[in-house]
């Protein structure tokens, strides 16, 4: 029998309880992430550049990520909805996504700045990183404009999800203030989403850089995240799908494995200014089509399953601190004469370490604070 689409998430720190699928895809996503940057930094350190559609990943491995934890939340944020829960209730969420993403950047924002201003610059100078700090604590750096500085610019999807976080139940409750029906209310920000973020890339210079502008500021990418919570709610209200999910599961990879193949040079699937329009949406659509099927998978065989697990545990660890301890170690080699193998070495170790001190020391028990979601 498939999973009924009405069932309870195993919160994340319940190890022994969680399921295979979300897991698979957050190990798959961060892979993608860390072949993109560090293998792009490894080539150059060597003087090569990493072949396009490897360098293209970490776009992918983002979106996965945005659209995995679109489907995560979208199912509780159903499942309070459906109980009618209280703006306290509300809060609780709230709290409980906090507690288990600003830990773990605070720390490293800290951690990071430490190195920066005894033995900068990595990257950027320490003036550069002083002034825009404001930001970075705020969570601004990218809010409605390109990002305020290079200086710890993975950060910049984090933004997205925390005020992602605050602006979907803010406008779902102020609908509902308004007596406005749940479903209706949910469909209705639901579409927000997907509108808001279209017409603000839109509004956008043509000329813009896209990677840097059209692809990094929070309302632009609002979009990716609700394509998970619009698999979340067809997930929840027609539970027949789950009969059907591994068709779309491979209607959804066929998709994305097209797009990354097809869309670029003189073959590409569509125009450039479209590409960097709707390039989100399609991807989006791809991997929200195989949600079904990533909670169907309960295990993973033996001889995968304790490393996915491991990585996945470790993925956003992982994701806070692996390029700036990339970058620090090109600079050790530019400025102290670190030898490549050793910079690689380097990097290789230093993320490990850091991510696995950084889920035992701050991100663990920042979760065993977290408040119970009645």
């Amino acid at each position: 029998m498939p999973p009924q689409a009405f069932e309870t998430l195993t919160s994340f720190e319940n190890l022994k309880a969680r399921i295979a699928g979300p897991d698979l895809v957050r190990t798959v996503a961060i892979l993608d992430v860390l072949i993109c940057h560090d293998g792009s930094l490894f080539c150059a350190w060597w003087h090569h550049s990493l072949p396009f559609h490897l360098a293209v990943l970490g776009f992918y491995g983002v979106m996965l990520f945005f659209v995995l934890s679109g489907f995560l939340i979208g199912t509780i944020m159903l499942d309070l909805l459906e109980r009618g829960t209280s703006l306290k209730g509300w809060g609780i969420f709230l709290v409980r996504r906090w507690l288990r993403t600003l830990p773990a950047y605070y720390f490293w924002l800290f951690a990071l700045l430490i190195p920066l201003a005894y033995f900068g610059p990595y990257g950027v100078p320490w003036d550069e990183a002083r002034h825009a700090l404001p930001w970075f604590l705020t969570l601004t750096q990218n809010l409605g404009w390109p990002m305020v500085s290079n200086w710890y610019g993975v950060t910049w999807s984090l933004c997205v999800e925390e005020w992602f976080y605050i602006a979907f139940p803010a406008l779902l409750l102020t609908l509902l203030a308004c007596r406005i029906k749940p479903a209706l209310a949910f469909g209705t920000t639901l579409a927000a989403f997907f509108i808001v973020p279209l017409c603000w890339r839109l509004s956008l210079s043509t000329d813009v850089n896209w990677d840097e502008v059209t692809s990094k500021i929070v309302p632009c990418r609002f979009d990716s995240i609700a394509w998970g919570i619009a698999a979340a709610w067809l997930y929840r209200c027609r539970p027949a799908i789950t009969r059907y999910s591994t068709i779309l599961a491979a209607l959804g990879t066929a998709i994305v494995l097209t797009v990354w193949w097809r869309n670029t040079g003189d073959n590409a699937l569509w125009p450039p200014r479209f590409g960097a329009m709707a390039s989100f949406d399609v991807t989006g659509l791809g991997y929200a089509l195989c949600m079904p099927a990533m909670m169907r998978l309960r295990t993973l065989p033996p001889l995968i399953g304790p490393a996915v697990r491991s990585i996945s545990t470790h993925s956003y660890a992982l994701y806070l601190c692996h390029l700036p301890l990339a970058l620090a170690a090109g600079d050790l080699q530019a400025r102290y004469g670190l030898g490549r193998r050793h910079a690689v070495i380097f990097t290789i170790l230093t993320t490990i370490g850091g991510a696995i001190h950084s889920w035992r020391v701050v991100e663990r028990p920042c979760l065993k604070l977290r408040p119970r979601q009645g």
